[in-house]
């Protein structure tokens, strides 16, 4: 059996609005680090999470699931809590034991009351939180709507470390703006192309860099000055290390984005947990 050192093992919650696409992520990122073969469907029965017949039966997950996987030589430990309100009390056994929360959000539906209560829920705990958009595929997605809205109800900290460049059911790739790469996936998800960011796309994803440079310099001594100096000089490497401390202090929330259902950013998603996050127990 193999051991990890504390810096080694990550403890997740996997939290989000009922509906928001939990489940079905919990099965990418089990797909994705080599622990299924298959991916399950809420529609199918056939998840690991949802495996109660009552959970079956509702089409939504009613018990909490632990799970663990590894990725990158990293431990992983996830528990998938129910999104709907009348099993809140899941999310605070989990965060009672775990050291950072990943809240999707439904990108068709933005902020809704089970995102106020989780994020009020993580506050209450001192537990810093990820935002994962889900769902770019859907036919109603308004990434900008999105962003705003949960600017509105939970502050500036909120910073994008990726964008669609076409969200809806075209989607298939985003910038990201922390390693100013785009990434684009086939119908099947899963690996993406890494290529350089695109002439047109260039300036949005510069402007995005630079927030997302301040922002995190506004908590980094250093950085700021670096800042101040000249942006371009700061590393990613170094960008990384200040979300890093930024997100466990709770001063900045990363979003990243994705579709779950065609495994479309879960890898990333998977790499920021490992990169952003760290244990806050020791």
């Amino acid at each position: 059996m193999k051991v990890y050192k504390t810096n080694e093992i990550k403890n997740i919650a996997l939290l989000g609005s009922k509906g928001s696409g939990k489940t079905t992520l919990a099965e990418s990122m089990l797909f994705e680090c080599g622990v299924i073969k298959r991916r399950g469907t809420v529609d199918g029965g056939n998840t690991v999470s949802d495996y109660f017949p009552v959970e079956k039966e509702y089409g939504y997950s009613v018990f909490s699931t632990v799970f663990a996987a590894e990725f990158n030589n990293k431990k992983l430990n996830i528990i998938d809590c129910p999104g709907a309100d009348d099993f809140v009390g899941n999310a605070y056994t989990a965060l009672g034991v775990t050291d950072i929360g990943v809240v999707a959000i439904d990108s068709e539906y933005g902020v809704e009351v089970g995102t106020e209560n989780i994020v009020r829920t993580c506050n209450k705990l001192g537990k810093p939180v990820i935002f994962a958009m889900n769902k770019m595929d859907g036919e109603k997605v308004d990434y900008e709507n999105v962003m705003e809205q949960l600017r509105e109800h939970f502050g500036k900290k909120i910073v994008a470390i990726q964008y669609p460049i076409n969200a809806g059911p075209g989607f298939n790739a985003i910038i990201d703006v922390l390693l100013m790469k785009k990434y684009e996936w086939g119908p099947d998800g899963g690996v993406p192309t890494i290529s350089e960011i695109p002439a047109e796309e260039l300036d949005r994803a510069k402007e995005l860099n630079d927030i997302l440079k301040d922002a995190a310099a506004a908590n980094d001594e250093s950085l700021m000055e670096k800042f101040f100096d000249d942006p371009a000089s700061i590393q990613p490497d170094e960008l990384i290390a200040a979300i890093r401390t930024a997100t466990i202090q709770m001063k900045l929330v990363p979003m990243l984005c994705g579709s779950s259902f065609h495994n479309k950013g879960v890898q990333m998603l998977l790499l920021s947990l490992i990169h952003i996050s760290e244990p806050t127990r020791h």
